[in-house]
């Protein structure tokens, strides 16, 4: 390795991992990446970027002061080149964690212990340092944070899970069954509510606002969730089951509480955020409160998790979606779309309180088998809208027709 390519610091085993260190006290993370540099300029790079490219100030800063708050490199593995052409384009800064020279590009997998005082147990600096600049940096072409080993404690975790929704909707075994409300725009609440009540009588276990429903206005999401909830109420009274209305609560941060206490004084079963968008400390905050089941929704999370050159690998996404709270959390979008895919492909279970997973996108009946084969168990939801809103006998035929294909294959208590 040439000196030239290492990066500007004259303490380079304050980025090293060394036995002497606390495992305990680091939380590792694993990346795959593109890189100009050789093996530990990049890897070192990357440790200085995320917490003290600046190791010594005369007067002010010694190196002993940063000892137990550097970044360590764990170890560094030669990657094969991808069979996919091209990275992002490199550039140069004149900044301490940029080597100098460079070259082709070249693939690494790059292990890093990130000391827990850095996150503090926040969603917010969690991904403040495990990611935060690391794509921006100019010799890196490729970028994924693959693997996020995050200690149990992390996070409140799901407050309901697998079992407590199962108690909640009353339902002990079997997939559950849920319609998102589709079309989501344009259609005025009277039909909204009667769709729902259709597909809950016909047999779902519950409805959902879909994310993309808009409320103008604190007036216009109450009229809405009060409709909601008469229609969940009629079908409860219609069936004798206890049915469940999942609410929309992807909102402005001033207008959350507001919606928040709305949803709790109305007696709503579940509500949906979206950590991608609203911040997963949203999704922390509100499961702390234990008032809910609480969805995690994808809207805006592919951006960062779809491409395998770059972003973070939706594993990654759902465990920590689940550390911080999510009851539900919806599976990577080709999931369940052919057989041997398995689920431990996209989901890690991190917990022994776990959330449950959800299949959507054109799922119907003859996918069960293929579904509980991938999950390993029916411990998961079916987002289903579009096989029950084509039915030849309508949405409540669809609806019992769906039911009974699961009740059909439910196992025997």
């Amino acid at each position: 390795m040439s000196s030239g390519n290492l990066p500007r610091t004259a303490h380079p085993d304050l980025f090293r991992w060394s036995a002497d260190l606390d495992p305990d006290a680091y939380v590792r993370a694993r990346y795959r990446v593109g890189s100009l540099h050789d093996a530990e300029a990049t890897a070192i790079g990357m440790a200085m970027e995320q917490s003290a490219a600046t190791t010594a100030i005369a007067g002010h800063v010694q190196p002993s002061m940063l000892v137990d708050w550097t970044i360590r490199v764990v170890s560094v593995d030669p990657l094969d080149p991808p069979a996919r052409a091209g990275g992002v384009a490199p550039y140069h800064l004149a900044t301490e964690v940029y080597a100098e020279g460079g070259g082709a590009e070249r693939h690494w997998a790059i292990e890093l212990a990130i000391p827990r005082r850095l996150l503090a147990g926040k969603p917010a600096q969690l991904w403040n340092v495990v990611l935060g600049e690391l794509p921006r940096l100019g010799f890196l072409t490729r970028f994924q944070l693959a693997g996020l080993e995050l200690p149990a404690e992390f996070g409140p975790g799901p407050a309901f899970g697998v079992a407590g929704i199962r108690e909640r909707f009353g339902v002990p075994r079997g997939p559950l069954l849920c319609r998102s409300m589709r079309p989501a725009v344009g259609l005025d609440i009277a039909t909204m509510a009667a769709l729902n009540r259709e597909v809950l009588e016909g047999g779902f276990h519950l409805v959902k606002d879909d994310e993309l429903q808009v409320f103008a206005d604190f007036e216009g999401f109450r009229a809405h969730v009060q409709a909601m909830v008469a229609a969940r109420d009629a079908a409860r009274q219609a069936t004798g089951e206890r049915k469940g209305y999942l609410a929309n609560l992807i909102c402005e941060p001033d207008e959350l509480p507001s919606r928040w206490a709305l949803l709790q004084a109305l007696d709503v079963d579940a509500a949906l955020v979206a950590p991608a968008l609203q911040g997963y400390g949203t999704l922390a905050m509100l499961a702390r409160e234990r008032r809910m089941p609480l969805l995690a929704h994808n809207t805006g999370s592919e951006l960062g998790s779809r491409h395998p050159d770059w972003g973070i690998a939706h594993p990654v996404l759902s465990h920590a979606c689940e550390a911080f709270g999510a009851d539900w959390m919806v599976t990577s979008g080709e999931y369940g779309a052919r057989d041997g895919v398995g689920l431990a492909d996209a989901w890690p279970f991190g917990r022994p309180q776990r959330a449950m997973p959800i299949l959507q996108g054109g799922k119907s009946p003859e996918g069960l088998p293929r579904f509980r084969a991938g999950v390993g168990s029916d411990d998961y939801m079916l987002i289903v809208a579009s096989w029950v809103d084509a039915h030849a006998e309508g949405v409540r035929g669809g609806a019992r027709a769906f039911r009974t294909a699961v009740d059909a294959r439910a196992p025997v208590a």
